[in-house]
């Protein structure tokens, strides 16, 4: 299909030029190929990643610019005692996410999918901590996109079961960081957002060139 769509949009940019005469020794028809546009420029978009957890919640803002070029807008974590009300934490973070969110205008948010949990205490906590960082996208009328580790893993690094150390290196790199983030929190949460733009590019290409 991609070479049909090559050969179709040569075809397209074929420009005729006007005869000319048996004179001047030139053909009478010349043919000029431009570059097929296959791939157009994509629309820039800033995108929200937030790796929950119910005392440390990072998160990480990045924006895919018109070639394609990612960048770091916003880096952090919103940081709940551990000793508080689950309620107290909670809305700690409801807050503080709603403060991001007010603050870097981001067009969509990403967040983890719930895969592991040391026991049901822990899971029922993350679960809380996921549902209010939804109620704080959504009350923003932004579109929440979750994802598995494994597919953030291998977005960012090219491997499922890549460590943290791995991630955080391919993060500096994508991101140009003079240095790695400081949380291992807020780092998650810039590959949850290169893992939403990357998936979401890759959809842009394959339907420009499908529309061809």
């Amino acid at each position: 299909m991609l070479s049909e769509a090559f050969t179709r949009a040569a075809r397209e940019c074929v420009v005729e030029k006007p005869a000319l005469s048996a004179a001047e020794g030139t053909p009478a028809l010349d043919r000029d190929l431009c570059p097929p546009q296959i791939f157009p420029r994509l629309q820039p978009v800033r995108v929200l990643g937030i790796d929950c957890g119910s005392e440390h919640t990072g998160y990480g803002v990045v924006e895919l610019d018109g070639f394609g070029k990612l960048h770091c807008v916003a880096v952090g974590a919103i940081h709940a005692a551990p000793r508080s009300p689950i309620a107290d934490r909670l809305n700690k973070i409801f807050q503080g996410l709603q403060t991001v969110i007010e603050r870097e205008q981001p067009e969509e948010v990403a967040i983890e999918d719930v895969f592991f949990a040391v026991n049901v205490k822990s899971a029922l906590k993350l679960g809380h901590v996921r549902g209010v960082a939804m109620l704080a996208a959504s009350s923003a009328g932004l579109h929440v996109a979750e994802y598995a580790p494994l597919s953030i893993k291998s977005a960012v690094v090219g491997y499922g079961r890549a460590d943290k150390v791995q991630v955080q290196s391919m993060i500096t790199r994508l991101l140009n960081l003079t240095a790695p983030p400081e949380s291992s929190d807020a780092a998650d949460a810039l590959a949850i957002a290169i893992c939403h733009l990357h998936t979401c590019a890759s959809l842009r290409r394959q339907q420009a060139v499908a529309s061809r």
